[in-house]
Protein backbone atom coordinates (compact mmCIF):
# COMPACT_ATOMS: atom_id res chain seq x y z
CA UNK A 1 0.00 0.00 0.00
CA UNK A 2 1.05 3.43 -0.67
CA UNK A 3 1.63 5.81 2.06
CA UNK A 4 -0.10 8.83 1.96
CA UNK A 5 -0.25 12.15 3.64
CA UNK A 6 -3.32 13.85 4.92
CA UNK A 7 -6.97 12.13 5.03
CA UNK A 8 -8.13 8.64 3.58
CA UNK A 9 -11.76 7.34 4.06
CA UNK A 10 -12.20 3.93 3.81
CA UNK A 11 -15.58 2.15 3.46
CA UNK A 12 -15.24 -1.71 5.37
CA UNK A 13 -18.76 -3.10 5.15
CA UNK A 14 -20.86 -0.09 6.44
CA UNK A 15 -18.33 0.95 8.98
CA UNK A 16 -16.60 3.94 8.21
CA UNK A 17 -13.51 4.91 9.76
CA UNK A 18 -10.35 7.45 8.88
CA UNK A 19 -6.66 7.32 8.51
CA UNK A 20 -4.31 10.10 8.65
CA UNK A 21 -0.98 8.46 8.04
CA UNK A 22 -0.98 4.63 8.93
CA UNK A 23 -3.19 5.68 12.09
CA UNK A 24 -6.58 4.47 11.93
CA UNK A 25 -9.54 5.89 14.15
CA UNK A 26 -13.74 5.96 14.45
CA UNK A 27 -15.19 9.19 14.82
CA UNK A 28 -15.66 10.40 17.96
CA UNK A 29 -18.64 8.93 20.45
CA UNK A 30 -21.45 11.55 21.80
CA UNK A 31 -20.32 13.37 24.42
CA UNK A 32 -22.13 12.01 27.60
CA UNK A 33 -25.48 14.09 29.06
CA UNK A 34 -26.46 14.11 32.44
CA UNK A 35 -30.10 14.55 32.53
CA UNK A 36 -31.78 16.42 35.89
CA UNK A 37 -33.92 14.95 36.89
CA UNK A 38 -33.18 11.23 36.40
CA UNK A 39 -36.46 10.01 35.67
CA UNK A 40 -39.93 10.95 35.24
CA UNK A 41 -43.55 10.66 33.34
CA UNK A 42 -44.88 11.90 30.05
CA UNK A 43 -44.80 15.71 30.51
CA UNK A 44 -41.53 16.27 32.61
CA UNK A 45 -39.17 19.06 32.42
CA UNK A 46 -36.06 17.71 31.94
CA UNK A 47 -32.50 19.46 31.61
CA UNK A 48 -29.58 17.73 29.49
CA UNK A 49 -26.19 19.10 30.88
CA UNK A 50 -23.35 18.85 28.23
CA UNK A 51 -21.26 20.70 26.16
CA UNK A 52 -21.17 20.87 22.74
CA UNK A 53 -24.65 21.51 21.97
CA UNK A 54 -23.81 24.47 19.96
CA UNK A 55 -25.21 28.13 20.78
CA UNK A 56 -28.88 27.67 19.22
CA UNK A 57 -31.35 24.57 18.34
CA UNK A 58 -31.03 25.60 14.55
CA UNK A 59 -31.46 22.05 13.09
CA UNK A 60 -31.17 19.95 16.38
CA UNK A 61 -33.15 17.27 17.82
CA UNK A 62 -33.58 15.42 21.46
CA UNK A 63 -35.17 12.08 21.36
CA UNK A 64 -35.97 9.70 23.67
CA UNK A 65 -35.94 6.12 22.73
CA UNK A 66 -36.05 7.69 18.94
CA UNK A 67 -39.27 9.73 20.09
CA UNK A 68 -38.94 13.37 19.45
CA UNK A 69 -38.86 15.47 22.70
CA UNK A 70 -40.57 18.96 22.34
CA UNK A 71 -37.22 21.60 23.19
CA UNK A 72 -38.38 24.63 25.80
CA UNK A 73 -34.73 26.15 25.52
CA UNK A 74 -31.08 25.77 23.96
CA UNK A 75 -27.55 26.73 24.80
CA UNK A 76 -24.40 25.22 24.65
CA UNK A 77 -24.20 23.55 27.63
CA UNK A 78 -28.11 22.87 28.60
CA UNK A 79 -31.00 21.91 26.90
CA UNK A 80 -34.60 22.10 28.55
CA UNK A 81 -36.50 19.18 26.91
CA UNK A 82 -40.22 17.28 27.60
CA UNK A 83 -40.37 13.34 28.09
CA UNK A 84 -42.49 12.53 24.99
CA UNK A 85 -45.15 10.14 24.43
CA UNK A 86 -43.46 6.52 25.79
CA UNK A 87 -44.86 3.36 27.22
CA UNK A 88 -44.64 2.19 30.45
CA UNK A 89 -46.38 -1.42 30.12
CA UNK A 90 -48.47 -2.14 33.19
CA UNK A 91 -46.40 0.57 34.82
CA UNK A 92 -43.29 -1.02 34.90
CA UNK A 93 -40.10 1.65 34.70
CA UNK A 94 -38.21 1.16 31.74
CA UNK A 95 -34.43 3.21 30.81
CA UNK A 96 -34.86 5.07 27.70
CA UNK A 97 -31.59 6.58 25.31
CA UNK A 98 -31.28 10.41 24.99
CA UNK A 99 -29.91 11.24 21.94
CA UNK A 100 -28.93 14.88 20.80
CA UNK A 101 -27.86 15.33 17.60
CA UNK A 102 -26.99 18.91 15.59
CA UNK A 103 -26.94 19.08 12.05
CA UNK A 104 -27.69 15.73 11.80
CA UNK A 105 -24.82 14.31 13.73
CA UNK A 106 -25.02 12.70 17.20
CA UNK A 107 -23.40 15.36 19.83
CA UNK A 108 -24.86 13.82 23.49
CA UNK A 109 -26.51 11.22 24.53
CA UNK A 110 -27.71 9.64 27.63
CA UNK A 111 -30.19 7.45 29.62
CA UNK A 112 -33.66 8.32 31.58
CA UNK A 113 -35.79 6.27 33.55
CA UNK A 114 -39.54 6.68 32.32
CA UNK A 115 -42.11 6.01 34.60
CA UNK A 116 -45.79 5.67 35.94
CA UNK A 117 -47.33 8.63 36.60
CA UNK A 118 -50.31 9.64 39.29
CA UNK A 119 -53.69 10.48 37.56
CA UNK A 120 -55.84 13.11 39.08
CA UNK A 121 -58.53 15.22 38.99
CA UNK A 122 -58.30 19.05 39.85
CA UNK A 123 -61.51 21.02 41.08
CA UNK A 124 -61.15 24.88 39.29
CA UNK A 125 -64.15 27.02 39.02
CA UNK A 126 -66.53 24.33 39.33
CA UNK A 127 -64.80 22.60 36.67
CA UNK A 128 -62.92 19.01 37.32
CA UNK A 129 -59.51 18.61 35.16
CA UNK A 130 -57.88 15.31 34.45
CA UNK A 131 -54.62 15.85 35.20
CA UNK A 132 -50.92 13.53 35.49
CA UNK A 133 -47.98 14.42 37.55
CA UNK A 134 -44.92 12.48 39.16
CA UNK A 135 -44.91 10.80 41.52
CA UNK A 136 -43.66 13.42 43.80
CA UNK A 137 -45.70 15.62 42.73
CA UNK A 138 -43.46 17.71 40.25
CA UNK A 139 -44.10 18.54 36.64
CA UNK A 140 -48.24 18.72 37.09
CA UNK A 141 -49.80 18.84 33.42
CA UNK A 142 -53.66 18.72 32.31
CA UNK A 143 -54.91 16.25 29.98
CA UNK A 144 -58.40 16.93 29.37
CA UNK A 145 -60.94 19.36 30.93
CA UNK A 146 -64.82 20.44 29.95
CA UNK A 147 -67.92 21.89 30.81
CA UNK A 148 -69.62 19.96 33.75
CA UNK A 149 -65.51 18.32 34.61
CA UNK A 150 -64.43 14.73 33.53
CA UNK A 151 -64.54 11.84 35.83
CA UNK A 152 -63.46 8.08 36.10
CA UNK A 153 -60.12 8.06 34.40
CA UNK A 154 -58.28 4.47 33.65
CA UNK A 155 -54.78 4.14 32.37
CA UNK A 156 -54.08 1.99 29.08
CA UNK A 157 -51.88 -1.34 29.87
CA UNK A 158 -49.17 0.60 27.85
CA UNK A 159 -49.36 3.54 29.99
CA UNK A 160 -49.69 5.61 26.48
CA UNK A 161 -53.57 6.56 26.54
CA UNK A 162 -56.19 7.58 29.65
CA UNK A 163 -59.73 6.58 28.78
CA UNK A 164 -61.97 9.07 30.89
CA UNK A 165 -65.66 10.16 31.11
CA UNK A 166 -67.48 13.52 30.89
CA UNK A 167 -70.35 13.80 32.42
CA UNK A 168 -72.59 16.36 30.89
CA UNK A 169 -74.55 17.13 28.00
CA UNK A 170 -73.82 17.76 25.05
CA UNK A 171 -70.03 16.73 25.66
CA UNK A 172 -71.38 13.70 27.95
CA UNK A 173 -69.39 10.20 27.16
CA UNK A 174 -66.39 8.22 27.26
CA UNK A 175 -63.29 9.78 26.01
CA UNK A 176 -59.27 8.79 25.38
CA UNK A 177 -56.89 11.30 25.23
CA UNK A 178 -52.89 10.61 24.96
CA UNK A 179 -50.63 10.61 28.61
CA UNK A 180 -49.21 13.88 27.06
CA UNK A 181 -52.52 15.58 26.49
CA UNK A 182 -52.30 15.64 22.46
CA UNK A 183 -55.10 13.33 20.21
CA UNK A 184 -57.99 13.15 22.48
CA UNK A 185 -61.14 11.30 20.74
CA UNK A 186 -64.47 11.00 21.81
CA UNK A 187 -65.06 7.58 21.38
CA UNK A 188 -69.57 7.35 22.56
CA UNK A 189 -71.54 10.20 22.20
CA UNK A 190 -74.57 10.13 24.36
CA UNK A 191 -76.95 11.91 26.30
CA UNK A 192 -76.54 9.83 29.33
CA UNK A 193 -73.83 9.27 32.50
CA UNK A 194 -71.23 6.46 30.75
CA UNK A 195 -68.92 6.06 33.55
CA UNK A 196 -66.13 3.81 34.95
CA UNK A 197 -64.15 2.63 31.58
CA UNK A 198 -61.71 -0.22 32.02
CA UNK A 199 -59.15 -1.59 29.53
CA UNK A 200 -59.06 -4.96 28.03
CA UNK A 201 -55.87 -6.11 28.76
CA UNK A 202 -54.20 -5.82 25.35
CA UNK A 203 -55.51 -2.45 25.08
CA UNK A 204 -57.93 -3.31 22.19
CA UNK A 205 -61.13 -2.98 24.01
CA UNK A 206 -62.86 -0.71 26.40
CA UNK A 207 -65.82 -1.20 29.15
CA UNK A 208 -68.18 1.16 30.69
CA UNK A 209 -70.88 1.27 32.57
CA UNK A 210 -74.17 3.60 31.06
CA UNK A 211 -77.53 4.86 31.56
CA UNK A 212 -78.65 5.37 27.71
CA UNK A 213 -81.09 2.62 27.87
CA UNK A 214 -83.05 3.76 30.71
CA UNK A 215 -80.97 1.67 33.10
CA UNK A 216 -77.62 0.86 33.84
CA UNK A 217 -75.80 -1.39 31.99
CA UNK A 218 -72.49 -2.47 30.79
CA UNK A 219 -71.24 -2.10 26.84
CA UNK A 220 -68.24 -2.33 25.30
CA UNK A 221 -66.19 -0.24 22.36
CA UNK A 222 -63.31 -0.61 20.29
CA UNK A 223 -60.49 1.52 21.74
CA UNK A 224 -60.66 4.04 17.91
CA UNK A 225 -64.65 3.80 19.00
CA UNK A 226 -66.04 1.27 16.67
CA UNK A 227 -67.75 -1.60 17.54
CA UNK A 228 -70.18 -0.49 20.36
CA UNK A 229 -71.60 -2.97 21.96
CA UNK A 230 -74.73 -3.58 25.22
CA UNK A 231 -73.36 -7.09 26.66
CA UNK A 232 -76.18 -7.00 29.37
CA UNK A 233 -79.34 -6.38 28.34
CA UNK A 234 -81.36 -6.09 31.31
CA UNK A 235 -83.83 -3.96 32.64
CA UNK A 236 -82.23 -3.29 35.79
CA UNK A 237 -78.63 -1.69 36.82
CA UNK A 238 -75.64 -3.50 35.61
CA UNK A 239 -72.78 -1.58 36.67
CA UNK A 240 -68.57 -1.70 37.67
CA UNK A 241 -67.56 -3.55 34.76
CA UNK A 242 -63.87 -4.89 34.53
CA UNK A 243 -61.90 -7.32 32.35
CA UNK A 244 -60.04 -10.78 33.56
CA UNK A 245 -56.53 -10.28 34.01
CA UNK A 246 -56.41 -12.80 30.55
CA UNK A 247 -59.02 -10.68 28.75
CA UNK A 248 -61.58 -13.35 28.79
CA UNK A 249 -64.10 -12.40 31.19
CA UNK A 250 -65.67 -9.28 32.19
CA UNK A 251 -66.26 -8.79 35.98
CA UNK A 252 -69.49 -6.72 37.33
CA UNK A 253 -72.65 -6.58 40.07
CA UNK A 254 -76.09 -6.32 39.24
CA UNK A 255 -79.81 -6.17 40.36
CA UNK A 256 -80.43 -8.96 38.37
CA UNK A 257 -81.96 -11.13 41.16
CA UNK A 258 -85.10 -9.09 41.16
CA UNK A 259 -87.20 -10.68 38.59
CA UNK A 260 -90.18 -12.07 39.91
CA UNK A 261 -93.08 -13.59 37.93
CA UNK A 262 -96.70 -12.68 38.87
CA UNK A 263 -99.36 -14.28 37.27
CA UNK A 264 -99.98 -14.65 33.28
CA UNK A 265 -97.97 -11.70 31.45
CA UNK A 266 -94.43 -10.22 31.56
CA UNK A 267 -93.06 -10.42 34.54
CA UNK A 268 -92.40 -7.42 37.02
CA UNK A 269 -89.44 -5.97 38.26
CA UNK A 270 -89.08 -5.66 41.39
CA UNK A 271 -85.39 -3.76 43.00
CA UNK A 272 -83.13 -6.54 44.87
CA UNK A 273 -80.19 -6.97 46.49
CA UNK A 274 -77.05 -6.47 44.06
CA UNK A 275 -74.95 -9.89 43.35
CA UNK A 276 -71.62 -10.34 41.92
CA UNK A 277 -71.32 -11.40 38.23
CA UNK A 278 -69.38 -12.74 35.75
CA UNK A 279 -69.59 -13.25 31.38
CA UNK A 280 -67.82 -14.15 28.84
CA UNK A 281 -66.23 -11.26 27.00
CA UNK A 282 -68.71 -11.49 24.06
CA UNK A 283 -71.41 -11.17 26.67
CA UNK A 284 -72.77 -14.70 26.73
CA UNK A 285 -72.69 -17.25 30.27
CA UNK A 286 -73.59 -15.09 33.04
CA UNK A 287 -73.53 -16.41 36.10
CA UNK A 288 -74.13 -15.21 39.79
CA UNK A 289 -70.77 -15.59 41.55
CA UNK A 290 -71.88 -14.21 44.90
CA UNK A 291 -75.71 -16.00 45.49
CA UNK A 292 -76.67 -14.11 48.72
CA UNK A 293 -79.46 -12.10 49.87
CA UNK A 294 -77.09 -9.51 50.72
CA UNK A 295 -75.65 -6.65 49.20
CA UNK A 296 -72.86 -7.80 47.34
CA UNK A 297 -71.17 -5.45 45.39
CA UNK A 298 -67.47 -3.48 43.98
CA UNK A 299 -66.21 -6.58 42.95
CA UNK A 300 -61.88 -6.71 41.92
CA UNK A 301 -60.27 -9.22 40.11
CA UNK A 302 -56.68 -10.32 42.19
CA UNK A 303 -53.71 -9.21 39.71
CA UNK A 304 -53.64 -13.31 39.01
CA UNK A 305 -57.14 -13.42 38.04
CA UNK A 306 -57.31 -16.44 40.83
CA UNK A 307 -59.92 -14.71 43.25
CA UNK A 308 -62.05 -11.37 43.25
CA UNK A 309 -62.52 -9.50 46.20
CA UNK A 310 -65.31 -7.73 47.03
CA UNK A 311 -67.64 -5.70 49.69
CA UNK A 312 -70.89 -7.15 51.23
CA UNK A 313 -72.88 -6.93 54.02
CA UNK A 314 -74.20 -10.16 54.62
CA UNK A 315 -72.76 -10.19 58.20
CA UNK A 316 -75.10 -6.75 59.07
CA UNK A 317 -72.35 -4.90 58.22
CA UNK A 318 -70.18 -3.41 55.06
CA UNK A 319 -67.07 -5.92 54.47
CA UNK A 320 -64.55 -6.84 52.39
CA UNK A 321 -65.01 -10.62 51.10
CA UNK A 322 -62.89 -12.84 48.90
CA UNK A 323 -63.89 -15.43 46.81
CA UNK A 324 -62.28 -18.08 43.83
CA UNK A 325 -62.85 -16.40 40.16
CA UNK A 326 -65.57 -19.00 40.15
CA UNK A 327 -67.61 -17.77 43.24
CA UNK A 328 -66.16 -20.88 45.75
CA UNK A 329 -65.19 -20.10 49.03
CA UNK A 330 -66.57 -16.73 49.77
CA UNK A 331 -64.32 -15.45 53.25
CA UNK A 332 -65.09 -12.54 54.96
CA UNK A 333 -61.65 -11.30 55.39
CA UNK A 334 -61.91 -7.71 57.74
CA UNK A 335 -64.08 -9.33 60.00
CA UNK A 336 -65.20 -6.05 62.13
CA UNK A 337 -68.14 -4.55 62.98
CA UNK A 338 -67.52 -0.92 61.41
CA UNK A 339 -67.75 -0.28 57.28
CA UNK A 340 -64.65 -1.92 55.72
CA UNK A 341 -64.61 -1.24 51.47
CA UNK A 342 -63.13 0.22 48.55
CA UNK A 343 -60.60 -2.45 48.08
CA UNK A 344 -57.06 -2.08 46.14
CA UNK A 345 -54.93 -5.20 45.49
CA UNK A 346 -51.18 -4.30 45.78
CA UNK A 347 -49.52 -5.56 42.17
CA UNK A 348 -48.17 -8.63 43.73
CA UNK A 349 -51.43 -9.68 44.94
CA UNK A 350 -50.13 -10.24 48.20
CA UNK A 351 -51.61 -6.92 50.26
CA UNK A 352 -54.90 -5.68 49.98
CA UNK A 353 -55.43 -1.96 51.01
CA UNK A 354 -58.95 -0.59 52.16
CA UNK A 355 -60.79 2.31 53.59
CA UNK A 356 -62.86 1.82 57.29
CA UNK A 357 -64.46 4.01 59.53
CA UNK A 358 -63.41 2.10 62.63
CA UNK A 359 -61.50 4.47 64.39
CA UNK A 360 -63.97 7.59 63.97
CA UNK A 361 -63.60 8.49 60.14
CA UNK A 362 -62.24 6.96 56.86
CA UNK A 363 -58.90 5.49 57.08
CA UNK A 364 -56.92 3.76 54.92
CA UNK A 365 -55.50 0.01 56.20
CA UNK A 366 -53.60 -2.49 54.67
CA UNK A 367 -54.02 -6.52 55.22
CA UNK A 368 -52.05 -9.36 53.85
CA UNK A 369 -54.67 -11.41 51.06
CA UNK A 370 -56.09 -13.69 53.44
CA UNK A 371 -56.77 -10.91 56.11
CA UNK A 372 -54.10 -11.10 58.32
CA UNK A 373 -52.03 -8.65 59.76
CA UNK A 374 -54.78 -5.48 59.39
CA UNK A 375 -52.93 -2.11 60.18
CA UNK A 376 -54.24 1.45 59.77
CA UNK A 377 -51.62 3.45 57.97
CA UNK A 378 -53.38 7.04 58.00
CA UNK A 379 -53.96 8.52 61.51
CA UNK A 380 -55.91 12.23 61.51
CA UNK A 381 -59.17 13.73 62.66
CA UNK A 382 -60.26 13.91 58.88
CA UNK A 383 -60.69 11.48 56.16
CA UNK A 384 -58.57 9.02 54.04
CA UNK A 385 -59.81 7.50 51.05
CA UNK A 386 -59.14 6.28 47.71
CA UNK A 387 -55.64 3.84 47.61
CA UNK A 388 -54.06 3.31 44.78
CA UNK A 389 -50.84 1.41 44.82
CA UNK A 390 -47.37 2.55 42.76
CA UNK A 391 -46.40 0.04 40.16
CA UNK A 392 -43.70 -1.39 42.09
CA UNK A 393 -45.99 -2.25 45.23
CA UNK A 394 -44.05 0.03 47.41
CA UNK A 395 -46.13 3.25 48.16
CA UNK A 396 -49.62 4.40 47.81
CA UNK A 397 -51.63 7.16 46.51
CA UNK A 398 -54.92 8.53 47.94
CA UNK A 399 -56.65 11.26 48.89
CA UNK A 400 -57.17 13.39 52.12
CA UNK A 401 -59.28 15.96 53.45
CA UNK A 402 -56.20 16.29 56.52
CA UNK A 403 -56.03 20.25 55.38
CA UNK A 404 -59.58 21.16 54.97
CA UNK A 405 -59.14 20.54 51.10
CA UNK A 406 -59.05 17.42 49.24
CA UNK A 407 -55.78 16.69 48.31
CA UNK A 408 -53.56 13.99 46.89
CA UNK A 409 -50.70 12.59 49.21
CA UNK A 410 -48.63 9.50 48.56
CA UNK A 411 -46.92 7.74 51.59
CA UNK A 412 -44.50 4.55 51.77
CA UNK A 413 -46.37 0.98 51.99
CA UNK A 414 -46.11 0.85 55.50
CA UNK A 415 -47.79 4.34 56.16
CA UNK A 416 -44.83 6.25 56.71
CA UNK A 417 -43.43 9.62 54.92
CA UNK A 418 -46.87 10.99 54.24
CA UNK A 419 -46.45 13.29 51.89
CA UNK A 420 -49.21 16.15 50.05
CA UNK A 421 -48.59 16.10 46.59
CA UNK A 422 -51.09 18.61 45.65
CA UNK A 423 -51.14 22.24 45.97
CA UNK A 424 -54.82 22.60 44.51
CA UNK A 425 -58.32 21.02 45.78
CA UNK A 426 -57.83 17.84 43.47
CA UNK A 427 -58.30 14.41 44.23
CA UNK A 428 -59.42 10.27 42.81
CA UNK A 429 -55.58 9.12 42.35
CA UNK A 430 -55.13 6.41 39.93
CA UNK A 431 -51.67 5.04 39.12
CA UNK A 432 -52.07 1.59 38.08
CA UNK A 433 -54.82 -0.05 37.02
CA UNK A 434 -56.65 0.17 40.09
CA UNK A 435 -60.25 1.81 40.24
CA UNK A 436 -61.59 4.78 42.18
CA UNK A 437 -64.78 5.12 43.60
CA UNK A 438 -65.88 8.30 45.30
CA UNK A 439 -65.95 8.22 48.95
CA UNK A 440 -66.94 11.57 50.51
CA UNK A 441 -68.87 11.56 54.11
Amino acid sequence: MTRRAGYVAVALGALLVFATGCEWFAPAEPAMVTPVPTGGCVNTQVTLVGAGFGASQGTGTVTFDGHPATVDSWSDSAIVARVPLLPTPHGAPDDVTILVSADGVAVGSGVFTVVRGILYFAERAGDYVLCLMNPDGSDPSDLASGVGGVTSAAWSPDGTRVAFSRVHEPTAGIYVVDADGTDEEQLTNRASFELFPAWSPDGERITFQTLRDGNLEVYVVDADGGGEENLTQFPLEDCWPSWSPDGTKILFYSRRGGIIILGEGAPKITPNNLEVMVMNADGTDMTNLSHNSATDWLPSWSPDGTKIAFQSDRDGVGEIFVMASDGSNPTNLTNHPALDGWVAWSPDGERIAFVSDRDGNYEIYVMNADGTGQVRLTSNAEWDAGPTWSPDGTQIAFESHRDGEYRVYVMDADGTDQTRLTGESSGCPVWTESRWVVVRP
